[in-house]
Formats: structure tokens, C-alpha cells, sequence
């Protein structure tokens, strides 16, 4: 059994990988939290893992509270996946690896591994990246756009909009107040988005794209996408999984 995690800019989602499949998983929002404590409530009862692979966007500050925790709850050392040019019958497009973020190579190799044909991989988290991977596992490049969560406070930092909360689900498309309006507009902005990119590639002969989509948003997101589109939560775990060696 090993411990794998998906450390983002804003949420740790985790899993246990045991016999060819995700046992158990969860996740904890980490950003202007108690690293440590969050991780207690959510790993000290665990049955002590073979190994810990971690992809890691939060930053190394995030990184090193996880590996300490990690080493002083098992002694173990964990092993932190990073980005390359070629790895499990993916090959990545950056013209420089390492620039492609953990957990989208992570996706990619998921995908490509779980999912048949060419791919659009939408990780709808703290921003929205998009990236095309043909059937031959070429990584064809991929967009980045803010997130529904960022494009709310995006507005409300540089405008003089008064808000006291962002939170919840637009209950209409044309809102009566303001917080329904930020709500309904982000949302919006980010199902628009995607919608077009999609509808660009089918636009060019002979293409045919799935689309998976994945992350802390992908469920609402999913809902209002004119594309047809599938949901794999756990999509970056399976990718590490692969990367870790198991299958």
C-alpha cells in the first residue's frame, strides 16, 4: 500500500493505492492552515504506508511541512515526482519539462493510461489548465486560466464592488444581486472558456477529442459544458500512481 498526494495551490487531496486501485481518499484545504494538524486529523490512524509519492504545485514551504510530518509520523522519506520530458507513453510538449506543472504531467500520464483516444484534460482547481494529448500519448501544449474561486477575488480586490460572500451557487444565470452576479459571471466565464477550446479542435479536420475533466471544480462545472465531457476525480492520483510504479 502506498500513500499518494496531490499537494495544490489551495487543497491536499490524497489517496491510499493498494492492488491496482485508489482504496481510499480524501483531501483538506492547506492555505492559512495548520498543515500539521490538518494532517494528523486525516493520516495519523492510517496503517503505515510502503512508500509516500507526492506531486507538489504549493510551493516548497508546503513541501517540506508535508515531508516532515510524513518522516516524524513513519520514517519515511517521501519521494517528490517531478515533470520530464518522456515518462509512462506520454511525451511532453514543453520545449522545457520542468515547467509543465507536477500535476498536469501527473493528468496526462492518467489519462492516457485510463482513457483512450485523444484527450482534452481540463483540471478545473485554483486556475483552469487545459491540455491536449493525442492518442499516441504526444502532449500537444494546453492553456492556463484562472480558476472560478480566483476570478472572484480577482474582481472584488480591483473593483469597489461591496460583497461580504462569494460562495455559493448561482441559484439563476441572471442574477438579482451581487453576490449571485460574481457567482454566476466566474462560473460562467470559466464553462465558456473551455466550451470554446473544444469546439475549436473539433473544428479542425478529422479531430476527434474526449474531453476528462478533473479537480476541486470539475463537478460544476461539468454540469453546464455544452461539450460532452467525463468526470474523473482522481485523475492526478492515478497519473502518480503510474509514476510511483504501480499500475
Amino acid at each position: 500500500m502506498i500513500l499518494l498526494l496531490d499537494a495544490g495551490n489551495t487543497s491536499v487531496k490524497w489517496g491510499l493505492y493498494e492492488a491496482g486501485d485508489i482504496v481510499t481518499s480524501g483531501s483538506f484545504m492547506h492555505r492559512g492552515s495548520n498543515l500539521d494538524a490538518l494532517a494528523d486529523q486525516s493520516w495519523s490512524e492510517l496503517q503505515m504506508p510502503a512508500g509516500v509519492y507526492i506531486a507538489n504545485v504549493a510551493g516548497e514551504d508546503t513541501g517540506q511541512q508535508l515531508s516532515g510530518w510524513i518522516t516524524k509520523q513513519w520514517g519515511i522519506t517521501p519521494v517528490f515526482i517531478s515533470t520530464t520530458g518522456q515518462a509512462c507513453g506520454v511525451t511532453n510538449a514543453y520545449a522545457v519539462p520542468e515547467q509543465l506543472g507536477v500535476d498536469r504531467w501527473a493528468a496526462l500520464i492518467g489519462a492516457h493510461f485510463h482513457h483512450s483516444g485523444a484527450l482534452c484534460i481540463v483540471d478545473c482547481g485554483t486556475a483552469i489548465t487545459l491540455d491536449m494529448l493525442a492518442a499516441d500519448g504526444l502532449h500537444q501544449g494546453g492553456l492556463i486560466l484562472p480558476g472560478v474561486e480566483m476570478m472572484k477575488h480577482m474582481l472584488l480586490k480591483n473593483t469597489a464592488v461591496k460583497s461580504t460572500s462569494c460562495t455559493q451557487e448561482p441559484a439563476n444565470l441572471f442574477a438579482t444581486g451581487t453576490e449571485d452576479a460574481i457567482n454566476s459571471g466566474a462560473l460562467y466565464m470559466a464553462v465558456a472558456a473551455i466550451d470554446r477550446m473544444v469546439a475549436d479542435m473539433a473544428a479542425t479536420p478529422g479531430a476527434h477529442t474526449d474531453v476528462v475533466l478533473t479537480g476541486g471544480d470539475a463537478s460544476r462545472i461539468l454540469t453546464l459544458l455544452a461539450c460532452p465531457a467525463r468526470h474523473d476525480p482522481e485523475l492526478v492520483l492515478k497519473g502518480l500512481a503510474i509514476l510511483a510504479g504501480g499500475r
